[in-house]
């Protein structure tokens, strides 16, 4: 029986800050951003806006009645949680309208607690095939003004929808590995993380080298804190896809920097949308890495008739259609952010969400959140 992904959706704010920006207020070289990272631009989250409503955006992109009717697991996957205790997957039951006998968690582990929620919701489904299980990441990549992680920050959602007989992509079991590794690290008390980038790039590569699969594929998708990590990770695997190759993975992510758990799949969404091969019955590799340190390298067979659940022009437009703001704001959003992140009374009649948004933070009430559906 196969298990796998049946849809997958993706959500990225609908405001970007061009790198040409950020080096300019930076006064750096353009080229560190755009040729040494491989950054082109930034996803900027709005104030209307945090992980419960891009991972509803992301959702409801792939979801219909049938679907929602058929979920009883909701894993939800994030480094930036926005609770120590209720789940962010329950403000998403909620405004999405599921049933009520659905068991719902929130899972952490650095940038790979959304492997871990797949092949877990694979491992459940192989049990209960007429149960399907929606896999959750949501993330805002945040690391300060003037710090040197700002350039690969990012934000956005993925959705996927686990189920036996996939129309998508059959996943397949992985090679996984772990040790305690302190080269990512964010306290309780902290705003931002603790990051040892050098350390935790050798840290990345050492995880690929001791589960690569010694296979080839026509295109390997990987983790990318920044574009250009997949450039880096690529030289050390056994087979190298081409450079080619290269472009196809790493382009969404130029286009929105790190979305931390939902990076390695923005990836897979990126050559979904951008391959000019056939990719009917074709096996791609997938390496997930989540600092501290777990690497996971897996693979997934695309189905025949997948182009019937991915809408490749969809996903395109949604990256093209987004607005581009300036560096002033900028500051103003990510300052908005970070505050709001620490208070416990917040109201949106300040700001006008985004016309293409379906779901807004309406207010925080003694620091529980109220959601809105703004179109139907």
């Amino acid at each position: 029986m196969k298990i796998g992904i049946d849809k997958i959706g993706f959500y990225v704010p609908r405001f970007f800050l061009d790198m040409t920006s950020l080096a300019k207020a930076r006064n750096q070289d353009v080229n560190k951003y755009k040729v040494g990272i491989g950054q082109h631009k930034m996803a900027v989250i709005s104030p209307s806006e945090d992980i419960v409503t891009m991972a509803l955006e992301a959702a409801n992109s792939i979801l219909n009645e049938k679907d929602k009717a058929s979920i009883d697991t909701i894993l939800f996957a994030t480094e930036t949680a926005i609770d120590y205790s209720k789940a962010a997957g329950n403000y998403v039951h909620r405004m999405l309208g599921l049933q009520h006998n659905i068991r719902i968690l929130e899972l952490k582990q650095a940038c790979y607690a959304a492997t871990g929620s797949l092949q877990l919701a694979i491992d459940y489904v192989r049990m209960q095939p007429d149960k399907k299980v929606l896999v959750l990441s949501s993330d805002v990549a945040w690391y300060g003004f003037n710090t040197p992680g700002e350039s690969t920050q990012g934000a956005g959602a993925i959705a996927m929808l686990i189920s036996a007989n996939p129309r998508l992509a059959e996943v397949h079991k992985g090679q996984f590995t772990t040790e305690e590794l302190p080269d990512f690290y964010r306290p309780s008390y902290q705003e931002v993380p603790t990051v040892d980038g050098h350390l935790s790039i050798r840290c990345y590569k050492d995880m690929l080298k001791r589960v690569d699969p010694n296979k080839s594929y026509l295109y390997t998708c990987f983790h990318m804190p920044f574009a250009n990590m997949a450039v880096k990770a690529n030289k050390v695997f056994s087979n190298p896809i081409s450079q080619d190759m290269i472009k196809v993975v790493k382009a969404f992510t130029q286009e929105v920097g790190n979305i931390y758990n939902g990076s390695l799949f923005l990836s897979l969404i990126s050559v979904l949308s951008l391959a000019k091969e056939p990719l009917e019955n074709e096996t791609i590799g997938m390496f997930s890495y989540g600092s501290g340190a777990i690497g996971e390298f897996f693979s997934l067979t695309i189905q025949k008739d997948y182009e019937k659940v991915f809408d490749k022009t969809k996903a395109l437009s949604h990256l093209d259609s987004r607005d581009e703001i300036d560096f002033k704001t900028y500051v103003e959003y990510m300052t908005f952010y970070k505050d709001k992140e620490v208070t416990h009374q917040y109201i949106a009649s300040d700001f006008k969400a985004h016309k293409d948004n379906n779901f807004v933070l309406e207010q925080m009430v003694q620091g529980h959140r109220i959601y809105k559906k703004v179109s139907e």
